[in-house]
């Protein structure tokens, strides 16, 4: 019996969760937190032998403490591996991850991820590192944020780092087109700026162009594809403008509302001065 149980946050995803149950279900237990879908992912899940849980409701894109504790009632396997349906992993990194779970020493695990992105798997656009595996009761969501996995508890010396190498890497395979970066990045930037500002973060212009600049450096390696690495790389600089600017508006204190109460200030002076002319004549 596996001591891993994976569990993937899902809604709506019956074109993609079959083959990712394929791809786990021999090294631990899969189960799904699903968000209220309406579509047949429960139906296929459970026909593979995952186990489907429609989870509570939290904040929008960040993970919680509560969500943690309910998630860690639902697993009984020592081993948590935390991911999401677009995350698959090759036979190399299960097997160590099988391996890890089997020890006592290493209780919280960095793995490698590998992300393609506009159907371009020749080229990995981004490498990176999460802290996604780990023993369920050594870890902590509190005051968590966007873009961010968990806090460990124990020692350093209980953290593993795999190796930047392809035999560890979950691949990420991000699905987007256009029309749908642009709605759900700009749902990311408002909660990230939003986070920001609570937190007493304000605008600068060296935070504004290193932002931009360090997302630019960050997805330069899909410039390999070409045009759609170039392309690429401008929208996830674009999506960072996107968090500059709406902090900029919580800072300010800008919305339709408060601009339209400027203009109208502006407005009010053109029509009083035709008015007071016609009053005039």
């Amino acid at each position: 019996m596996s001591n891993i149980t994976f569990v993937i946050f899902v809604y709506n995803e019956e074109k993609r969760i079959g083959l990712l149950v394929r791809n786990l279900i021999k090294y631990g237990q899969v189960m799904f937190m699903d968000d209220g879908s309406t579509d047949n992912s429960k139906q296929i899940a459970e026909s593979l032998g995952a186990k489907f849980i429609r989870r509570p409701a939290g904040p929008m894109h960040t993970e919680t403490q509560e969500m943690l504790e309910f998630v860690k009632k639902q697993v009984t396997t020592p081993w948590v591996f935390w991911s999401y349906v677009d995350n698959l992993l090759p036979k190399t990194l299960l097997e160590k991850l099988t391996e890890i779970s089997l020890q006592d020493k290493i209780k919280y695990v960095y793995v490698p991820i590998f992300t393609y992105l506009w159907g371009d798997t020749k080229n990995v656009y981004v490498k990176a590192a999460y802290g996604c595996f780990w023993k369920k009761d050594m870890v902590d969501f509190s005051q968590n944020r966007i873009h961010s996995m968990s806090r460990y508890l124990g020692k350093e010396e209980e953290k593993l780092h795999l190796p930047m190498r392809p035999e560890y890497a979950m691949r990420h395979f991000s699905l987007y087109d256009m029309d749908k970066f642009v709605s759900k990045h700009w749902q990311y930037a408002k909660v990230e700026a939003e986070q920001k500002f609570a937190d007493g973060k304000r605008l600068t212009p060296m935070y504004l162009f290193g932002s931009m600049g360090h997302y630019l450096w960050i997805f330069w390696a899909g410039i390999k594809s070409g045009m759609r690495g170039i392309l690429v790389s401008l929208l996830y600089a674009f999506f960072r403008l996107m968090v500059c600017v709406k902090l900029y508006e919580l800072e300010h204190g800008l919305d339709l509302e408060t601009i339209e109460a400027e203009y109208v200030k502006e407005k009010q002076k053109l029509v009083d001065e035709i008015e007071l002319n016609q009053g005039q004549s």
